[in-house]
């Protein structure tokens, strides 16, 4: 089905990205497109079924975190049908990629579209957000950290700044609230260690939401009084 949606796809990834997908890479993105439509009858991965709307809302939304990507070592937090984590991995297949979820059904789904695909390099892993910053072999271990996890910014850096090495990279893609959320996020960016980079504002064009991206900078390491046990940081968030 997607591989008639082909020429959009290789069109909207040069217009937005500056990149040429090559022929496997085409191949690759319709193969998850395809996978992503079957399986989510069984599974619920996504509201969104029209492949128009699947390569503009979850590909190129998800590719366009590449400008913003530094170093090799790269973790999706919440990464549910596989995004950002995939599109990513299939545009830079040069990244080690860390898909981590709290279902284990889409983690099956997801070691499914990575072995249908040839992908290499990428893992996935079954933890709650809390749990994964706390594990010795992920804590202070990426270059860059993102999430698309529907939960509020001061949140996402509990979940997200612990896993960052020093001078690591958190982004967060948010819709027209990032800057509210940001407001909100004064007192955990200190006590976590961060600082705001900037916010950079993306136009997908016709049919595409919103998009902002903020970019956190690890300032300083995070006390291991974070993240703190599960639950807690959605029940009490830092404020």
């Amino acid at each position: 089905m997607f591989i008639e949606h082909a020429s959009l796809l290789k069109g909207l990834t040069y217009e937005h990205i500056g990149f040429e997908l090559s022929d496997q890479q085409v191949t690759q993105f319709c193969r998850f497109g395809d996978l992503l439509l079957e399986w989510n009858q069984r599974l619920n991965l996504t509201r969104i079924t029209e492949p128009n709307e699947v390569i503009l809302k979850h590909f190129i939304d998800s590719m366009v975190l590449s400008k913003f990507i530094e170093g090799k070592s790269f973790a999706d937090l919440g990464t549910g049908a596989g995004f950002p984590g995939i599109p990513l991995k299939i545009l830079r297949p040069e990244l080690n990629v860390v898909l981590m979820d709290s279902l284990k059904k889409r983690l099956d789904f997801l070691d499914l579209v990575i072995d249908n695909l040839g992908l290499t390099g990428v893992k996935t892993v079954h933890a709650r957000a809390e749990d994964f910053g706390r594990d010795v072999r992920f804590r202070g271990s990426f270059d860059t950290v993102s999430s698309r996890a529907v939960a509020r910014l001061p949140v996402l850096l509990e979940y997200a700044l612990p896993t960052l090495k020093m001078n690591g990279l958190f982004l967060a893609p948010k819709g027209l609230q990032a800057e509210e959320e940001l407001s909100e996020a004064h007192k955990a960016l200190e006590i976590i260690g961060g600082k705001l980079e900037r916010i950079e504002h993306l136009n997908l064009g016709e049919g595409a939401e919103h998009r902002a991206i903020i970019l956190i900078r690890k300032t300083q390491e995070t006390s291991s009084r974070y993240p703190r046990q599960a639950g807690t940081p959605t029940k009490r968030p830092i404020s």
